[in-house]
């Protein structure tokens, strides 16, 4: 006679998909992009070695966007998201409005913030920081399963072409 059939086992370390979000708590994009706007209107840097080395105005521009750039990457924050199960998504379908805040709460990981969280994020970004996070928990809802290919680099990294000169 066979055993009956182990559910639980069979389900076991199944997990809900995960993927990240993020923001940034400083956003320098307007002066990156008005800063790259001067830049790219002044004269290219030509000339010999002695005066490539010297400061310059389009040198001072784009270290300026550099350290902009960079102040920005420093204040990113990350959050851990999962998709929903087929109720939550449901449930989420059906709510009476659209706002995204109550999905969110639902797919927060780490940290599990609650809707109201959210909500108050939200002003604190802006609409299109908050559009961007909105439209990366939509994409991992609606992803669909598949194992990714390997790329050929990463298969020869694992096992290297066998030379022929041996």
């Amino acid at each position: 006679m066979s055993e009956p059939f182990d559910f639980e086992a069979f389900i076991s370390g199944t997990q809900l998909a995960r993927g990240t979000v993020s923001f940034f708590k400083v956003d320098n994009r307007p002066e990156i992009a008005r800063l790259t706007k001067q830049h790219d209107a002044m004269p290219a840097d030509d000339g010999d070695e002695r005066e490539q080395s010297a400061p310059s105005p389009r040198k001072d521009l784009a270290a300026k966007i550099v350290a902009l750039r960079e102040e920005m990457e420093a204040s990113r924050v990350e959050f851990t998201i999962r998709t929903l199960t087929p109720d939550e998504l449901r449930t989420v379908m059906d709510a009476a409005t659209e706002e995204p805040y109550d999905q969110l709460a639902l797919q927060s990981v780490e940290p599990a913030l609650t809707a109201d969280q959210w909500r108050k994020l939200a002003d604190r970004i802006g609409a299109a920081q908050f559009k961007v996070i909105c439209d990366d928990a939509n994409a991992l809802i609606l992803s669909k399963v598949a194992v990714p290919d390997f790329s050929r680099s990463v298969l020869e990294t694992l096992s290297p072409p066998v030379s022929s000169e041996n």
